[in-house]
C-alpha cells in the first residue's frame, strides 16, 4: 500500500519534528509497514530512503534503497563518522526542494536488519549521506535545521 508523505507544509507536520521510539521486535505491524515504505518509495520514483515519521509511524526504522544496495535500519546508531563534507539533498517532505547540509563523508552505524539480525557495517560516499539523511529523521531533525 502507498502510504501519504507528510510533507513540511501539511497541517500534521508536527510528526516530522518528533522524536521516535524504539522499534519492538514482536511490533505486529513491523513487516506491513516496511513493505508500505518500500512501495511508497518506488512510487515517488526520486527518493532513495524513507524514515517511518515520514509516513507518520514515529519508530526508529528507515529503508534505503539504491540500484545496487537495499537495506532496512531498525533501531539505529551511529558510532563513527569521517571527514566533513557538505552535500545538497532533497527530501521527499520538502518536494522539488534542494538545501546544502554538513555531512560526514563515512559512516559506521549499528542496526537490526529486516530479519532482526544486529548489524554494524560502515558506508561512505552517497551511501553514507542518505543514512545519515535518514536517520536524522529519527531524531526530528531536518534538511532545513
Amino acid at each position: 500500500m502507498i502510504l501519504d508523505v507528510i510533507k513540511y507544509s501539511d497541517s500534521n507536520y508536527l510528526k516530522l519534528r518528533t522524536k521516535n521510539i524504539a522499534v519492538k521486535k514482536e511490533n505486529p505491524i513491523l513487516q506491513q509497514l516496511i513493505d508500505d515504505m518500500f512501495e511508497t518509495l518506488d512510487f515517488y520514483k526520486t527518493g532513495v530512503g524513507l524514515a517511518a515519521p515520514q509516513v507518520g509511524y514515529n519508530l526508529n526504522l528507515f529503508i534505503i534503497k539504491l540500484p545496487n544496495f537495499k537495506e532496512v535500519f531498525i533501531n539505529p546508531e551511529i558510532l563513527l563518522d569521517g571527514l566533513r563534507i557538505q552535500a545538497k539533498e532533497g527530501c521527499l517532505s520538502f518536494p522539488n526542494m534542494e538545501f546544502p547540509v554538513d555531512r560526514r563523508e563515512i559512516v559506521k552505524i549499528r542496526y537490526y536488519d529486516r530479519n532482526w539480525l544486529l548489524r554494524t557495517s560502515e558506508y561512505k560516499d552517497f551511501t553514507s549521506i542518505v543514512i545519515q539523511h535518514e536517520y536524522d529523521h529519527l531524531n526530528g531533525k531536518l534538511i532545513i535545521d
